[in-house]
């Protein structure tokens, strides 16, 4: 019996090259079409003129906290207090826990320094909590 010695048939090899090809492509398919913040929402409504059935309901004022700047400040009732200062904003919710809180922010505001006035609030425990509208001012 005569002896094949010619060379050994070579196995053939997968490229793996078209496979990374694909794999990239569905990655950066899902990196792009995916959220990774997780997003939330504040329910804030837009303060308004007050009705007069709502005025004969409440004859309570409402407490306005204005924001004047991105300073970190707030001022209450002619005091500027700090928005790190949870125990006096603790103080001053607690003190007024059934009074509506509106929020006013001056031209240049940021809605990061409002959000943050809104979440401190919302935090110590403010049930109403309202955003002033600056369009009212302006259509009246």
């Amino acid at each position: 019996m005569p002896l094949k010695l010619g060379q050994p048939r070579r196995k053939q090899l997968i490229s793996l090259t078209p496979l990374i090809d694909v794999v990239f492509i569905l990655l950066l398919f899902f990196m792009l079409t995916s959220s990774f913040v997780a997003w939330r929402t504040v329910d804030t409504p837009l303060a308004a003129p007050p009705t007069p059935e709502q005025v004969t309901e409440d004859n309570q004022d409402p407490l306005l906290f204005d924001l004047q700047a991105n300073d970190g400040m707030v001022w209450f009732e002619g005091q500027a207090i700090s928005l790190s200062d949870s125990d006096r904003i603790r103080d001053i919710v607690q003190a007024h826990s059934d009074r509506l809180f509106v929020l006013q922010a001056e031209e240049g505001v940021t809605l990061q320094s409002l959000m943050t006035l809104a979440d401190q609030l919302k935090l110590q425990g403010a049930q109403k909590l309202s955003i002033a509208n600056a369009f009212n001012e302006a259509t009246k």
